[in-house]
């Protein structure tokens, strides 16, 4: 019986390290601030940059890493009304030119924001209480 029970374990950690290599689980889910000086100098990027939602007396604010650089984005969450659970969420980046822009076209409901998996072509999806969003165009959409 104890043999058995090894083999089995070692069948799993060989079907994991297998196949699960390709797989990238999401990273930890970004941690939102709601006061103090982050929060002020991320109200102050919002305004400066016409990004509605940050402008929000309410919003808390996080930050994620999309990409390999030193870049981080800034992640906003902001109680609302549309959303049945929730808050609304967008992702915000800073572009080449130095001005800071929505991921999201419309902000998205939900709880938990996290950075990954990988998508097919390589670049880290957005996922949103286990939902994936893809950039395409220029933007995050449902990925389907």
């Amino acid at each position: 019986m104890q043999n058995r029970l090894k083999r089995l374990v070692a069948v799993v950690l060989m079907t994991a390290t297998l196949f699960g290599s390709g797989t990238v689980l999401a990273a930890a889910p970004a941690q939102f601030v709601c006061s103090g000086p982050k929060v002020a100098a991320a109200h102050k990027v919002a305004k400066d940059n016409g990004l509605t939602l940050g402008m929000d007396s309410q919003a808390c604010f996080g930050e994620m890493q999309l990409t390999e650089s030193a870049r981080k984005q800034l992640v906003v969450a902001v109680p609302s009304e549309k959303c049945k659970v929730g808050k609304l969420l967008d992702v915000y980046d800073r572009s080449r030119a130095g001005s800071w822009y929505a991921l999201f076209k419309e902000p998205v409901c939900g709880t938990v924001i996290a950075v990954g998996p990988k998508s097919p072509y390589g670049d880290n999806m957005i996922t949103i209480d286990g939902r994936h969003y893809i950039d395409k165009a220029g933007a995050f959409v449902p990925f389907k």
